[in-house]
């Protein structure tokens, strides 16, 4: 049977996505992961992109949604989005990774201008990037997270002692080898490092102390959130400016104080309840160090950040739709 013909549902080309699950719960939609061979793999590209477009397009015939929220990149997932509603009248909100505006993608800049001027509006996590996409001519909403409870999770076993979750997926822009060496420098606390271990070179592993633990990839709905309620405190880094950390928001989620980059962007997102870093051994250190000395003032502003940052949510969730109404 078709959705309400009014219905949102939100589309994702990946295994899983929080971000579009959050916005699928809030709007009162479905979410629809679809993916097919092997993840952030560009050999498969071309091959998964075609298998993916099919079974999108099956999705959105068969839901028939007044609205869409769809997650980019890649973007050839917003073209099919783009021509179902083009067809049909219905409406899409485009929602930027902030891998959408790095340099891998500026070949499909005319695509991207396209399609972000078709949207009822673009949703991007601050201000920098609403003007990149204001340029293009698009409607813009500056959206960061609600930090939504998350499930309760699989009870994940730590060590004894203080437990920091490093999260991370060993992307190019997160310092890997800083992390490794601060944790070095500090023998008596736990590194719990995310991550699929395919991606982490082995020379990097070889450098882990013993109190480095690598995790492997975690299952989000279970063993992901039950090690973020295991850990005494979260960390997630990284060297590229404007970017939103999920990580940091899960840990602000489930009130665990936080260790993130002392960018200008991430003090805005993160105000209280976190300590800043550079991506250097020594600094990162220092900052486990202050989060230990002031951790019961960091807990107590991060559970007012979440109740502050949810009320600001609710407000733009507001905008969001009346934008999608009027469009």
């Amino acid at each position: 049977m078709a959705s309400p013909r009014n219905a949102w549902i939100a589309v994702a080309w990946a295994p899983y996505s929080r971000m579009s699950d959050t916005f699928a719960r809030e709007l009162r939609g479905k979410l629809f992961c679809i993916h097919y061979l092997r993840f952030q793999s560009p050999p498969h590209a071309p091959l998964k992109y075609i298998l993916q477009a099919l079974r999108t397009v099956q999705v959105l015939l068969r839901e028939r949604p007044g609205a869409v929220h769809v997650q980019t990149p890649p973007f050839v997932c917003a073209l099919v989005v783009y021509l179902y509603c083009r067809l049909s009248g219905a409406r899409y909100v485009l929602h930027y990774h902030s891998a959408a505006f790095a340099r891998v993608w500026d070949w499909a800049l005319p695509i991207q201008r396209f399609l972000s001027r078709g949207a009822a509006t673009n949703i991007v996590t601050d201000e920098h990037w609403a003007g990149v996409v204001r340029g293009w001519g698009g409607h813009a909403i500056v959206m960061t997270d609600p930090f939504l409870e998350l499930p309760e999770g699989a009870r994940f076993p730590v060590r004894p002692g203080f437990n920091i979750a490093v999260v991370s997926t060993f992307a190019p822009d997160e310092p890997t080898e800083a992390v490794l060496r601060a944790a070095a420098l500090l023998p008596a606390v736990n590194f719990l490092v995310t991550g699929d271990l395919k991606r982490l070179p082995a020379a990097l592993r070889a450098q882990a102390p013993p109190n480095v633990t690598f995790t492997g990839f975690l299952d989000p709905y279970r063993e992901y959130p039950g090690l973020l309620r295991a850990a005494d405190a979260v960390m997630v880094l990284t060297t590229r400016d404007h970017t939103l950390q999920l990580g940091g928001c899960e840990a602000v989620a489930v009130g665990k104080p936080l260790i993130t980059s002392d960018w200008p962007y991430l003090r805005e997102v993160f105000p209280k309840g976190a300590v800043y870093v550079a991506p250097a051994p020594e600094s990162i250190r220092d900052g486990v160090l202050e989060l230990r000395r002031r951790y019961a003032a960091l807990q107590q502003e991060t559970v007012a950040l979440r109740e502050e940052r949810r009320r600001e949510w609710d407000a733009r969730l507001g905008q969001l739709e009346a934008r999608v109404a009027r469009a």
